[in-house]
Formats: C-alpha cells, structure tokens, sequence
C-alpha cells in the first residue's frame, strides 16, 4: 500500500507539473506571435523534466551523458531565433525541430533506448516513444481522476456520477441526429436553433473552452511523455529472431570496371572545366555560344549528378567486399577519385551560380543552392575519410554536420545577406528588384530606407515600408518581442 501510496503521489507531482506547462503554453503562446516566448516555454519544459529526473534520481551529469547534454546547445540557439530573427520558414521548421531534438536529448539522458542514436533502429524506438508509449500513457490522468473521485465519494454516489456521464455520451450523438431532423423538418425551430447559442453563450466563452481544451490537450500529451521516460514498463518479451541473412556485396571486377568508366568521364569534364569556364577565355568557346549562357546553364544538372555520384560512393562503401586486399585498394583509390572529380564538379557549379546571381540577382534559392553545395562538399570530404578507415561512422558525423549546418544556417541571416549584396550590385548595375526585398523579413528594413532615398525607386520602397508598419503595430505583447523586429520599430519610428 505504501508503495502505491508513493506512485499515486509522483502522479499527482507529474499531472501538477504538465497542468502548469498547459497553463503556460496559453500565456506565452496560445494568440500571439512567437518571440521570447517559446525560448521561455522551452526553458520550463527543461525545469519540469530536471524536476522530474531529480525526484526518480535520474538527474545525471556523468561523463556517458555529455553528448546528451549538448544537444542543449542547438535546442537554445533554436529556439532563440524566434526571439533574434524575424524569417518565417526558420520559425516553422525550428517550431517543429526543437521539441524533435528535447525528446531526443531526453531519451538518451533517460536511457530509454537500446539502439545507439546515430543507428536506424534509434528512429524506430523515438517513433514507439512519441506515438506508443506516449499516447498509451495519456489515459492515466482520467485514471488518476477516477481513482480520486472514488476517495471522496461513496460508492453509490460514485456509480451514478458514473452512468448519469455514460448516459450523457450516449444521448449527445442521437440528439445531434435528432435536432438535424427537426430543423429540416420545421423552418421556425431551424432559426430558432441556430439563434440560440448566439443567445446564450457569449463567444467569449467559446473561446475559454477552446483554450481550456488546449490547456488540458499539453498537459495531458507533456504528462503521457514524460510518463513513458520516467515510469514503469512492462517487460518487453524477447522474441527470437531469424537467422540473419547472407549481406549482398558487389563483385570488386565489375565494381572496378565500373568505377574506372565513371571516373574517367568526370576527368574528362574536370579538364573542360578548367580550361572553358575557370579560366574565362571566351574566345575559345563553341560558336554560337555566349560564355555569359555557358555559366547559366546546367548548375540543376551538375548538382544532380553530384547527387548521384554521393549515392555510388554510399553503396560502394557499404556492399564493397574486402575479402581480396588489392581489390579493395583499387575500389579506395578509384573511390578517392570519384570524390576529387567529384567536387570539381561541385565548384562549377558553385561557380556558374555566383555568375548568374551576379547577372540576375540573390534569393533564398539561390543563396540555399550555394549553402547546399557547400553541405555536399563536407559530406564527401567526411565519405572520403570513411573510404580509407571503415570503422568511422557515417550516420554518427553525418547527423552531427546537419544539425551544426542548420544551427548556422539559421544565425547567418540570410536576409541581411541576401539584402546586401542585391545593394552592392545594384550600386553596381542601377538594377534591383524591390518587390522581392519588400517580401523579405523585418531586417531588411534598413535596405529599403536606404532605396527610398532613390527618387526612382520611392515609390516602391515607401509601399513595402508602410506594410512593415502596419505588420508591426498589430502584435505588441511582450511575449512576442523580437530584436529583428524591435529594431525595425525603432529605424521606422514606431511607438
């Protein structure tokens, strides 16, 4: 009894923690603008799961878990730019990534798993956490409700709250029904029917239901989770497993044969390359052809085949037999010269798309191009070290490189970015396109001050000015507050 007695009350510790996240969802964020806020939300997220890890003694800094707590850093920084940075298609993705990355760090402090993080199964068992075990646990709020209902009431009262609450969800589907029916039926008691509500129930309450519903949806969803880290599981019953099956592996002529065609084709168009495109002669360009068409097309084509050449080292690497020594060190060496062609190939197409911005202008797209390809390149160099020491795992510093990457990608400000070299050029040209600076984020405010100034371009400048404006007077709550936008109020002179 003691011991019941002792869950029964981590329950209730729990259920008391997650009601005040729901609580606070609806203050920081329920209605308003992300900023400051979510970086708020996440930092209590941390403090219930501390409170809770520290009350089962699971509260560790060891040295096994210090790759766990450093997700802590990406986490912050994430959920920081919704408080830094004003681009839009950062906060939708970062909404989404950074409670992912919480319930990763999670599992692996708590140990709740068996598959190491960078492995396939790892996946699988985060799928079970979330949409399993989570959801499997949200019922036990109602149970623990039932269970404190029935302490406070005899029992026959209890078994009629019981069958009058059974009664109710039998009755609502069939009154639906039936009130459809009789509206249909009779034109008076339609309109009365419809009239009704707006009567009685003031819209204001609507409301306060629906956020109520909100509240008790996170408490019960952030309860089920952290049940499924922290509480009981039943045995998991091992079952045997098949004899695993004979690994398919390539045959090393064939793949040597292969290689060596390959490569050979891309020795070949790394000397065109160098010799039409690096080293700027026009003169000895097809005829017909523009060296300013020659660097435009074929960028899409090149970082396809790039693409491509990254799933041939994938599969070589992991079906390459390395039963016959010399073999494998031709299938190294032809590998390596894939990856050197390789990003040859990479850097004309790098290279092609700087003279098209340079000729057209910077966007997202093409800015992301140049930060993909730059992804691509760190990626072969990490392949490339793993041709020459197989034990190194690819999953394990791949999965490292993206997160970074992202993080970065994040804090560079693209905008700013992508604003200040469309200014140089068109200090250069006298050619910008102010309709798509106008549609970037609230950083870019500066920029189009600065086009105002333009007597040509005033016009348009003032028109997306006076959409950030009015962008800026709707929300002002401080659980919005964003530097990006802060700024902005302050260059436009906004209350």
């Amino acid at each position: 009894m003691a011991e019941w007695s002792h869950e029964q009350k981590a329950l209730r510790r729990l259920l008391l923690g997650a009601a005040a996240i729901g609580c606070l969802w609806d203050f920081l964020l329920y209605g308003k603008e992300f900023g400051i806020s979510y970086l708020l939300f996440v930092i209590a997220m941390y403090a219930l799961y501390g409170w809770q890890a520290r009350w089962h003694g699971q509260l560790s800094f060891s040295r096994k878990h210090v790759y766990a707590w450093l997700l802590t850093v990406p986490i912050v920084l994430l959920a920081s730019s919704f408080a830094l940075f004003s681009n839009g298609y950062f906060q939708l993705l970062n909404f989404a990534l950074v409670p992912l990355l919480f319930v990763i760090q999670t599992m692996l402090l708590t140990g709740r798993h068996k598959a190491k993080w960078y492995e396939p199964g790892f996946v699988g068992e985060l799928l079970e956490m979330l949409f399993s075990f989570t959801l499997k646990h949200t019922r036990l709020p109602f149970a623990l409700t039932r269970e404190w209902l029935k302490g406070r009431m005899n029992q026959e009262k209890y078994g009629v709250l019981k069958k009058v609450l059974i009664g109710v969800g039998i009755s609502l589907p069939i009154l639906f029904v039936v009130l459809t029916l009789l509206s249909q039926a009779d034109q008076v008691f339609g309109h009365f029917l419809r009239e009704m509500p707006g009567r009685m129930i003031d819209l204001d309450a609507v409301e306060g239901a629906f956020r109520l519903f909100l509240i008790g949806l996170v408490t019960i969803l952030v309860f089920g989770y952290l049940y499924s880290l922290f509480g009981k599981r039943e045995e998991a019953v091992e079952i045997p497993l098949p004899p695993k099956e004979r690994k398919l592996v390539w045959d090393g002529v064939i793949l040597v044969t292969v290689l060596s065609i390959i490569d050979f084709v891309y020795a070949a168009f790394t000397y065109v390359q160098i010799s039409y495109l690096f080293s700027g002669d026009k003169a000895t360009l097809p005829d017909g052809l523009t060296y300013a068409e020659y660097a435009k097309n074929g960028f899409q084509e090149l970082v396809l085949v790039t693409v491509i050449n990254f799933v041939i080292l994938l599969c070589t690497m992991y079906l390459v037999s390395q039963t016959k020594r010399l073999l494998y060190r031709v299938v190294q060496v032809l590998l390596t010269a894939l990856t050197v062609c390789t990003s040859f190939i990479l850097f004309s197409a790098y290279y092609r798309l700087s003279l098209y911005e340079q000729a057209y202008g910077y966007t997202h797209s093409r800015l992301l191009a140049h930060i993909f390809m730059i992804f691509l390149l760190i990626l072969f160099v990490i392949a490339l070290c793993k041709i020459w020491r197989h034990t190194l795992s690819l999953m394990k510093y791949y999965a490292v490189v993206s997160l970074v990457s992202y993080v970065l990608l994040n804090y560079i400000n693209m905008d700013v970015i992508i604003a200040k070299n469309n200014m140089e050029r068109y200090h250069a040209t006298g050619n910008i396109d102010v309709a798509y600076l106008g549609r970037l984020s609230y950083d870019v405010v500066p920029y189009l001050l600065e086009l105002k100034e333009d007597e040509s371009l005033r016009e348009h400048a003032v028109y997306y000015l006076e959409n950030k404006r009015e962008e800026l007077l709707a929300n002002r709550s401080w659980q919005s507050f964003n530097l990006s936008k802060h700024r902005a109020r302050q260059l436009l002179q906004l209350p």
